[in-house]
This record gives C-alpha cells, sequence and structure tokens, in this order.
C-alpha cells in the first residue's frame, strides 16, 4: 500500500527523481553534524513556544559540549563549528533564519528545517527503548484491531469506512507494528553484545564464568521461547481479526480497506519470520557453546589434556614417519602447453570471396507502430482500454501468437501515456479467442 505522502503518478516521481540526479543532492553527515541538530532540536524543545530558531551563541554552547564528549581541545573549535553548520545548511537541515544580519557571524540565527527535524526524531525514537514486553504491545494491538472490526460491522457508507476502519488501520496499527520492530531490534541488538560477550566468559576457564555463561545462554533460549509462543498466538488472532474485517468490508468495496488489510498482514508476516528465524539462529549457537562445555570444559576440568597438546604442538617430536611408493600430486593445468603464437581470424579464400551471398528478406514489425495509433486515437477520444486496442488490432495482426507478444509492450506503453484507473481491473472479452484484464488510462 502505497503512502500518502507518496501518492503521485509515474510522471511525477520520474520528474522528482531526474530533479534529485541533476542537482545533486545528498546528505554528507558526520556524526558530530547530527549530534550537534539533536542538540539544537532538544534546545527549541526546552526553549519557549515563540522560539524558532537558535543564535549563533546558544549554538557555540551546545558545539562545547560536544567537544567535552569528544575529548577535543579549545583549539579549533570555531573552525569546527564552522564546517559542521556549513554541512547541516548544504544537506538543507537547518537554514539561516535572518537573512538582513548575515553580514555578522556572531548575529546569524539558525532555524532547524523539516529534514533536518525528521532526522533528529528518528535518532531519537531508534535511541529510546520503552523496554515494554512485547506481550503489552501486541494485547493493545490485538484490542484495537478488534475495536476497528466492530466498528466495520456498523459502518455503512465510504465516510464511516475511511474515518473508523481506513485510518486506523494506516496510522494507529502501523505506529503500533513500528514499535514491535523497534523491540525486535533492541533484542538484536542486546543478543549480538551477549554473543561477543559469551567466548569471553569460556576463556576464563573457572566454574563461576563456565556456569555465568549456561545461565546467560538459558536465558536467551527462555527470551526466545516466550516470543515465539507470544508471536504466534497474536498474529493468529490478529490475521484471523483481519480476514474478518475484508470480509466485512467486501459487499461495500470501501477504498483502501483491502490495501490496509495486505499491508497489516505482510506486516505480521515479517514479524514472524523474524521470531522463526531468531529461534533457529539461538538454538543453534546454544547446542555449538554446549557442545563446546561438554567435550573441551567439562571433560578436561583442570585443562591438563589442553596443556599436554599445547607443548606436544610446541616441541619438535622424537619420531618420524616416511611413507614410500606413494605418486606424487597431480598439479592441475601443468600439462597444458598454449601455443605462443597470436591466432588470427579466418578469412575467406580469394576465389570464395567474390561469390554472391544468399540473404533472407524480413519485413519490418509493424505492430508496434499499430498499436501506438489506435492508442493516440483512443486518448484523443477521452480514454484508453486495453481490450479496446487489442480488438482493433487484431485483424491486422498476421496471428494470434504476434499480438500476444506484443501486449505487455502495450501495456508499458499505457502505463506511461495516462493515468491508471483502479476500478477497471476486470476481465473483459477483447476478441474471439482473447481475455484480457481491463486497463483503462485517462490522459
Amino acid at each position: 500500500m502505497s503512502s500518502p505522502l507518496f501518492n503521485v503518478d509515474r510522471l511525477s516521481v520520474k520528474s522528482i527523481v531526474q530533479s534529485v540526479l541533476d542537482d545533486q543532492r545528498s546528505l554528507e553527515l558526520l556524526p558530530r553534524d547530527l549530534a550537534l541538530l539533536i542538540l539544537m532540536r532538544h534546545e527549541l524543545d526546552c526553549a519557549d513556544e515563540s522560539a524558532l530558531a537558535l543564535p549563533y551563541a546558544a549554538i557555540q554552547t551546545l558545539h562545547s559540549q560536544l567537544d567535552i564528549l569528544e575529548l577535543k581541545d579549545d583549539q579549533g573549535a570555531e573552525r569546527r563549528l564552522n564546517e559542521t553548520l556549513n554541512r547541516l545548511v548544504k544537506a538543507e537541515c537547518i537554514a539561516k533564519a535572518d537573512m538582513t544580519r548575515i553580514g555578522l557571524s556572531s548575529n546569524t540565527e539558525y532555524q532547524i528545517t523539516p529534514v533536518g527535524d525528521a532526522l533528529a526524531e528518528w535518532h531519537v525514537k531508534q535511541s529510546s527503548f520503552s523496554g515494554e514486553p512485547l506481550t503489552a504491545i501486541f494485547r493493545s494491538f490485538i484490542g484495537q484491531l478488534a475495536a476497528i472490526g466492530d466498528d466495520a460491522a456498523k459502518s455503512e457508507t465510504a465516510d464511516d469506512w475511511h474515518f473508523v476502519v481506513v485510518q486506523p488501520m494506516q496510522y494507529a496499527l502501523k505506529g503500533m507494528l513500528v514499535n514491535i520492530q523497534r523491540h525486535q531490534k533492541e533484542l538484536d541488538r542486546q543478543h549480538a553484545a551477549l554473543r561477543d560477550f559469551i567466548p569471553s566468559l569460556l576463556h576464563q576457564g573457572s566454574e563461576a564464568a563456565i556456569e555465568q555463561c549456561e545461565a546467560q545462554l538459558s536465558k536467551v533460549i527462555k527470551t526466545i521461547d516466550d516470543l515465539q509462543e507470544v508471536v504466534f498466538a497474536s498474529t493468529s488472532s490478529a490475521h484471523a481479526l483481519i480476514d474478518r474485517i475484508a470480509e466485512q468490508a467486501r459487499p461495500h468495496s470501501p477504498k483502501g480497506v483491502e490495501a490496509s488489510c495486505d499491508d497489516l498482514s505482510r506486516r505480521l508476516q515479517s514479524v514472524a519470520q523474524w521470531t522463526t528465524q531468531r529461534a533457529i539462529d539461538w538454538v543453534e549457537h546454544h547446542n555449538v557453546v554446549h557442545h563446546l562445555l561438554r567435550t573441551s570444559v567439562r571433560i578436561d576440568r583442570q585443562r591438563r589434556i589442553t596443556d599436554a597438546l599445547k607443548r606436544a604442538i610446541a616441541t619438535d617430536p622424537g619420531w618420524t614417519l616416511e611413507v614410500a611408493d606413494e605418486p606424487y600430486l597431480f598439479r592441475m593445468r601443468d600439462d597444458v602447453v598454449r601455443d605462443p603464437k597470436p591466432r588470427k581470424a579466418p578469412r575467406l579464400p580469394k576465389a570464395q570471396a567474390g561469390l554472391e551471398r544468399q540473404f533472407e528478406e524480413v519485413a519490418p514489425d509493424e505492430m508496434p507502430d499499430l498499436l501506438l495509433r489506435h492508442l493516440k486515437a483512443e486518448l484523443a477520444l477521452g480514454e484508453a482500454r486495453a481490450s479496446v486496442l487489442v480488438g482493433k488490432a487484431a485483424s491486422a495482426a498476421p496471428s494470434l501468437g504476434d499480438l500476444v507478444h506484443h501486449f505487455p509492450w502495450l501495456i508499458g506503453v499505457m502505463a506511461q501515456a495516462g493515468r491508471i484507473d483502479e476500478a477497471s481491473r476486470d476481465w473483459t472479452t477483447s476478441t474471439d479467442g482473447i481475455d484480457v484484464q481491463e486497463l483503462r488510462i485517462i490522459p
């Protein structure tokens, strides 16, 4: 399902992409730039409601906090600040708020643009983690989805379906799923840190470290088991409620309900697949670590076998082993002898060079030009339908297979020629033996 912010036709998207490429727009920011942007946004949030911009002196104070955190000296602070501000201005994250006082840099004020505000807010949300268990998030998700299903049963008009069903599904429920995915990313980060921590415990070799390693693994496995139980039970209930809303919407055919249901189903499947994959990965990791504990640590508690093996490898052996009558190893490609002379392209003898060659004349493919003429004629009348174009071109086509071969190309040309009518997608009989899925284009 497309977002309302990106609800533009294909030609508009291409023009936007072309302008981005022509203007060489890019976001070349350093971690220091993002840190200053977050501090500026926080300073504006904490200031009065009337404050819309920050003066240069206030930005200098915020920049000095970065120098303290990065252990930078005061030398070059002004240069670093100017470079950071220039990069933020070039990336259109901030803008000079007052152009009349641009003569002195100390009097300049900077205002955060929507791009910078969104970028700072994204980093703040990614860094913050509520720690709320997935059980509570899914419970709230199921409750709101059930309420939407009850409202859908009472909806009669298109406005009712839009305000009480489509909008809550597009914004409120998607927000909850984003929170779930953020929770999953945090669990991935914690588990990654644990994977790096367990080898350090095994290298210590003490009994307490081994027991701590087993406890950490058991804790992770229990978390994965709880996640599987919660996610699978919740997603099963959620899919049932989504199917119920789709069934209730089918007689009314409200706009946007089917797309919202499909989008939520895909996101729920992604959450379930993430849980399944993490369960497989961590069970395999659990088995590998426990195999090491059983074979290397538990059996050789005093490290006698390991130390003896190290000493045996470090010293020269007091015995030798001779092997006779064994063939040499076969070295690949040694038996290939390359011809040092360069190869020349073959030429015909002079006696055959003047002979006449046989050529086959092939008629040009006129079907694309014919379809384009019919398309332009139909668009001049107000609309163009794929079934009509195929029906008109069928009489002039050499064969049915030749017309079917050009049908995908016709669909691509029609999609670029105008706006697609999403409501016209029924199967239509174009001519004898040809049924096409309707595509209606409005110029």
